[in-house]
C-alpha cells in the first residue's frame, strides 16, 4: 500500500526538505544510542517527540523507500541506510520549525486539518470525502486519530512556518551569478572509455586477482522446505461479498499516480484478495496438523536465498529461524503455503575454476581502468599534438545542446565537473569514459530577458535555501535536542 504521504505533494515535498536539512544539520548531532520505552522518546525545546508519531513516520519512511527501490527493500536495508535515525532526526527538525511556530504564535486549526484531510483524494468516493474509507484506513495502518490528524497538523503548521521565508535576491547578487552564464569556452577534447583499451587475460595474474578477492565468489546459501499447500481458487465468493470487502478495504487498490480505483478496476484483485482472506482459516488449521505430523507434506522445494519465488518478508522470517522450524501460513502466488525448514546448506567459498566465470569479467574491467588512467595521462601531456576534436563555445545555458558524443546523463556529468573546475585542461571522468579537455578559446556571451528571469528565479530559490539551512543551524542551538535512552 502506498503510503498516504506518498500520495500528497505539498506534504512529501516538505518531508524531502526536513530530510535533507536535518541530514546536513543533525545527522553527525546524534550519535549517541537511544532508547523507544515510554510514550516520548525524546524532546526538542518544549516540543515531546512521540512514540506513535515516530512508527508513524517510519512506516511512511520505509514504504517510500520500498517503492523507490522497486519492493527490493527491507529490514535490512533500512538497518544499513540507519532508517531509524533518519526518521528521529527529521522528527527533531520537525520539532525545532514548531517550537519557532509556537514562539510566533503560528496555530493551524482542527477545522484546516480537518478540510485538509477531506481534501486527499485516497479518502474520496466520486471526489467526496468518505468518511468509512477514512476510519477503515486508521485501522487497517493501526494508526489512532489522535496520531495521524496530529501529525497532519504539525506538518500544516510547518508548512505555514517555511511559507513566511520568502526572500529575494538582491542587484549584486544577481550579476555575479549572470556573469557565470555569460563566460562561453571552446574545448579541444577527446573522449576514451574501457571499452577503447586493448585486455589481454593471463592466468597466472588471473588467479592471483581472484587470490585477493575470492570471498566475493561464494555459492549462495541453499534452503530445502517440505510445503504443504492451501489452493484458493476454488473458494467461492459472492457480488455482495465481493462489494462488502471492496467497500472496508477501498484505500488498497489505487493506482501507479495515487488515485483510488473502482471496484470494476480492481476487480480482479479484490477477488483474489477475498479469497485468500476466506481460506486463511483452513490454511491454519493445515498448520496445526501439520505441526502435530497429522498430515504430510504436499512436496519439497529448494531454493536459493532470496529466490524471486518467495517474498521478501517471506524470505527476513525465514533467515530468523533453524532446521524443523515451521512458519505460519505465508501467500505466496495465490495460495498459501505452510513451509517447513528442512535444511540449510550454507555458503562456501568457490575454487578458482568454479569462480573464473564470474571473475573474468570484473578483472578485465579492472585491467581496462587502469589501462585507461595511464593513457589518459599521456593523452593530457601531448594534447596539443595529439588528434582531438573541438567543440562548439559553451555555456551553462547552452550546454545540454551540445553534441560531444556522450549520452544525455554522461554529458550533463562532465559539464557539471567541468564548470566547478578552475583549470584550463584535465581529465573528467564519467562512468566508464573520460574526457581529456583543454580550453583552447574563451568570450562572453549576452543573454535573453527570458534566460534573466528564469537564473533570476533560481537565485531566489538558492537564496532562499540557504536561509532555511542556516536557521535550523541557529535552531539547533536555541531549542536543543535529547533523546532518551
Amino acid at each position: 500500500m502506498i503510503s498516504w504521504m506518498q500520495k500528497n505533494n505539498k506534504f512529501l515535498i516538505i518531508t524531502i526538505w526536513i530530510a535533507t536539512i536535518s541530514f546536513i544539520f543533525t545527522g553527525a548531532t546524534y550519535g549517541f544510542k537511544y532508547g523507544i520505552k515510554s510514550s516520548s522518546i525524546g524532546k526538542v525545546g518544549d516540543i515531546e517527540l512521540d512514540k506513535d508519531k515516530f512508527q508513524m513516520e517510519y512506516r511512511n519512511l520505509y514504504n517510500r523507500y520500498s517503492q523507490m527501490f522497486q519492493g527490493k527493500f527491507d529490514e535490512e536495508k533500512a538497518k544499513q541506510m540507519r532508517l531509524q535515525e533518519q526518521v528521529l532526526n527529521n522528527m527533531a527538525v520537525q520539532a525545532m520549525i514548531l517550537n519557532l511556530a509556537k514562539d510566533f504564535g503560528i496555530v493551524v486549526s482542527d477545522k484546516e486539518v480537518a478540510t485538509n484531510i477531506a481534501s486527499m483524494p485516497m479518502f474520496q468516493k466520486n471526489g467526496v470525502f468518505e468518511k468509512s474509507i477514512y476510519e477503515n484506513f486508521l485501522r487497517n495502518s493501526g494508526l489512532s486519530v489522535k496520531t495521524f490528524e496530529s501529525s497532519i497538523k504539525d506538518t500544516l503548521t510547518i508548512q505555514k512556518t517555511l511559507s513566511l521565508m520568502n526572500l529575494k535576491g538582491v542587484k549584486e547578487e544577481y550579476k555575479a551569478f549572470s556573469t557565470a552564464f555569460e563566460i562561453a569556452d571552446k574545448l579541444k577534447y577527446i573522449i576514451l572509455s574501457t571499452n577503447d583499451m586493448q585486455v589481454s587475460i593471463d592466468d597466472a595474474k588471473l588467479k592471483e586477482f581472484w587470490k585477493t578477492r575470492k570471498e566475493q565468489f561464494q555459492t549462495p546459501k541453499k534452503y530445502s522446505f517440505d510445503v504443504v499447500w492451501q489452493d484458493s481458487n476454488e473458494i467461492n465468493v459472492t457480488d455482495t461479498e465481493i462489494k462488502k470487502f471492496f467497500e472496508e478495504n477501498s484505500f488498497k487498490y489505487t493506482s501507479s499516480d495515487g488515485k483510488l480505483l473502482s471496484l470494476e478496476e480492481a476487480k480482479e484483485q479484490v477477488i483474489r484478495d477475498l479469497k485468500l482472506k476466506k481460506s486463511k482459516k483452513s490454511a491454519n488449521k493445515k498448520y496445526i496438523a501439520f505441526k502435530k505430523n497429522q498430515i504430510k507434506k504436499d512436496e519439497t522445494i529448494s531454493y536459493d536465498i532470496g529466490d524471486f519465488r518467495l517474498s521478501k518478508d517471506i524470505w527476513n522470517e525465514i533467515s530468523s529461524k533453524n532446521i524443523g522450524d515451521i512458519l505460519k501460513p505465508k501467500v505466496v502466488a495465490d495460495k498459501y503455503a505452510i513451509i517447513k525448514i528442512t535444511n540449510i546448506k550454507e555458503p562456501k567459498i568457490k575454487s578458482f575454476e568454479e569462480a573464473k566465470e564470474l571473475l573474468i569479467p570484473e578483472y578485465k574491467l579492472n585491467l581496462a581502468k587502469e589501462l585507461l588512467a595511464k593513457e589518459s595521462e599521456n593523452k593530457l601531456k601531448n594534447i596539443d599534438k595529439e588528434k582531438t576534436k573541438t567543440s562548439d563555445f559553451i555555456t551553462l545555458n547552452n550546454s545540454k545542446e551540445q553534441k560531444l558524443g556522450l549520452n544525455k546523463q554522461e554529458t550533463v556529468d562532465f559539464y557539471n565537473k567541468l564548470f566547478t573546475s578552475n583549470k584550463e585542461k584535465g581529465i573528467i571522468s564519467i562512468g566508464d569514459k573520460v574526457v581529456i579537455y583543454k580550453i583552447v578559446e574563451q568570450k562572453l556571451v549576452s543573454i535573453d530577458k527570458n534566460e534573466t528571469k528564469g537564473l533570476y528565479q533560481t537565485i531566489d530559490q538558492l537564496k532562499e535555501q540557504s536561509f532555511e539551512e542556516n536557521i535550523i543551524k541557529e535552531l539547533n542551538k536555541k531549542y536543543p535536542t535529547k533523546f532518551y535512552k
